[in-house]
C-alpha cells in the first residue's frame, strides 16, 4: 500500500524547472496558433490571386502599328493619284490603292473638295482607305487577307425644314443671294418654274417669293440643301404656287394647287448645245450621201461627251446600233409621243431597254457614230407615229395627279400653304431646330 502511494507521488511530481517551461509554453502557444492560421490564410489568398491573374490577363495579340495616316482633299485640276504623290506616299502604294479603289469608285467623278484618308503600316501595306465625296457618301476599303472589304455609306445628317422669303428689288438672283445658304436652290427654283416664268425677263420690282425647303446639317453646321417642298412666286400680283408631291407608287413631281403638273411632257432640248446645225426638213441635202432627202429631226452641235438627257418621262424601247444613226436610243412617252437620239458616243451606265426613265436623266453622250460629219445629236420626235418638228410642236403638260391620289395631294397642299404663311422678310427662318 505504501509502495503504491510512493509510485503515485513519483508520477505526479513536477519539478520547479518544469513549471517554468510550462508557463512559457502556455504563454506563446496562442501566438503560434495565430501565426499558423494567418500563414495558412495568406497562402490560400495568394494562390487564388495568382489564379485570378492568370484567368483575367489579356490574351496577347499581334498589334498592327500604323506608320502613317495620310489625309487630304482633291483640288481643282488634280486627281487622287496626284494628291497622294504630293504627300510623298510611296509610288507603289499609290498605284495599288488607286487601282483597287477604281473598282469601287469611278475616279473620273472625283471633284474638288472630295476628301480622303489613307492608313499605311511600317511595311508600306495599306490597311484602310476612306474617300468622302462632296455629296457626303463614304467609300471605304479595309484590308482583309489578300484583298479589301468594300463599304459604301452615307454621312448621317440632321434634316431641317426651313423657310426663305424675299421681295424682288432688282432680280430674283440678287434677292435670294442674301437669303439662301446654297445657291443650288436657285437652280431648282428655275427648274420648277421653267415652263411658267422666265426669270430673266418677267420678274417685276415688288414681286414676292417664298419657299419651304429641306436643309441638312452636321454638328450644327449647314452641309447641303435638299428638295424644295413648296414655293410661291407672286408675279405682278398673280401667285404661282408649286407643291412637291410623291404618290403612293413613288412618282414625284411638282404641281399647282389643283394637281396639274408644272412640267411639260418634253423638254425644249435634251442637251446644252452650241448651235443648231440642221433643222426639221422634208428636203435636205444629205452632207455625206449628197442627195436630197427628208431630215425629220433637229441636229444639235455639241462637243463629244456632252451629256444627253431624256426629254421626258418614259420607257426605253430601243437602245442599240441603228444603221446610219450609230448608237441610238428610242424612248416612248405619254400622249402618244416618242423621242429618238442618234449618233451617241456612248450610252449612260445603268440604262437599258425596258427601263423607265425620268425627264432630265442622262441617257448618253454626244458623239459622231454612224453617218456623221461631226459631233452632234440627231433628235427626233414622233406624235402618234408621225414625225413632228421639235422646235414648233405644242408640248402638252405632264400627267396631273391621278384622281385616286387627290385626297393625299390635298393634304400635302394644305401643309405647304400653312408653311408658306410666314412673313416675307430679308432673312432666313429656321422652322425647327
Amino acid at each position: 500500500m505504501e509502495e503504491n502511494k510512493i509510485n503515485r507521488k513519483i508520477r505526479n511530481y513536477i519539478s520547479p524547472c518544469d513549471n517554468v517551461v510550462r508557463r512559457i509554453y502556455l504563454s506563446i502557444l496562442p501566438g503560434m496558433l495565430a501565426i499558423s492560421v494567418i500563414t495558412f490564410i495568406w497562402a490560400m489568398v495568394s494562390d487564388r490571386y495568382q489564379t485570378i491573374q492568370q484567368e483575367t490577363a489579356p490574351v496577347e495579340t499581334e498589334q498592327v502599328q500604323i506608320a502613317q495616316i495620310y489625309t487630304g482633299q482633291i483640288f481643282k485640276n488634280s486627281s487622287l493619284y496626284a494628291e497622294l504623290l504630293k504627300q510623298e506616299v510611296p509610288r507603289a502604294v499609290v498605284a495599288q490603292i488607286t487601282a483597287r479603289f477604281a473598282e469601287l469608285f469611278d475616279l473620273s467623278r472625283s471633284r474638288p473638295g472630295d476628301e480622303y484618308k489613307l492608313f499605311v503600316t511600317p511595311g508600306d501595306t495599306v490597311m484602310a482607305f476612306e474617300y468622302l465625296t462632296r455629296d457626303l457618301k463614304i467609300y471605304r476599303l479595309e484590308k482583309s487577307g489578300e484583298d479589301f472589304i468594300e463599304q459604301v455609306s452615307d454621312v448621317d445628317l440632321e434634316k431641317r425644314i426651313e423657310f426663305a422669303g424675299t421681295v424682288i428689288e432688282s432680280s430674283l438672283w440678287d434677292a435670294l443671294a442674301k437669303e439662301l445658304p446654297d445657291m443650288e436652290l436657285f437652280t431648282k427654283i428655275t427648274d420648277i418654274y421653267a415652263w411658267e416664268i422666265d426669270f430673266l425677263t418677267e420678274p417685276r420690282i415688288g414681286d414676292k417669293f417664298k419657299m419651304v425647303y429641306e436643309a441638312f446639317y452636321k454638328d450644327g453646321k449647314f452641309v447641303k440643301s435638299g428638295e424644295i417642298i413648296a414655293a410661291e412666286y407672286d408675279l405682278d400680283g398673280t401667285p404661282h404656287r408649286a407643291f412637291l408631291f410623291t404618290d403612293p407608287v413613288g412618282y414625284t413631281d411638282y404641281y399647282d394647287e389643283n394637281g396639274y403638273s408644272l412640267r411639260r411632257a418634253l423638254l425644249k432640248s435634251p442637251l446644252n448645245y452650241r448651235r443648231i446645225t440642221s433643222r426639221f426638213s422634208y428636203n435636205r441635202l444629205h452632207p455625206i450621201k449628197k442627195i436630197h432627202r427628208p431630215h425629220l429631226g433637229v441636229d444639235y452641235a455639241a462637243s463629244i461627251g456632252t451629256p444627253v438627257v431624256a426629254a421626258g418621262d418614259g420607257i426605253i424601247k430601243v437602245m442599240h446600233w441603228e444603221n446610219g444613226f450609230g448608237n441610238y436610243i428610242e424612248i416612248k412617252h405619254d400622249f402618244g409621243l416618242t423621242t429618238t437620239y442618234g449618233h451617241l458616243n456612248e450610252f449612260a451606265k445603268g440604262i437599258g431597254e425596258g427601263r423607265r426613265i425620268r425627264q432630265g436623266e442622262v441617257i448618253g453622250y454626244v458623239g459622231q457614230t454612224g453617218l456623221s460629219t461631226g459631233p452632234h445629236l440627231d433628235y427626233r420626235v414622233k406624235k402618234n407615229g408621225s414625225y413632228v418638228d421639235p422646235l414648233k410642236m405644242t408640248v402638252p403638260a405632264a400627267i396631273p395627279v391621278k384622281s385616286q391620289y387627290m385626297a393625299a395631294f390635298t393634304e400635302t397642299v394644305a401643309q405647304g400653304n400653312a408653311a408658306l404663311t410666314e412673313q416675307v422678310n430679308p432673312r432666313l427662318y429656321v422652322m425647327n431646330q
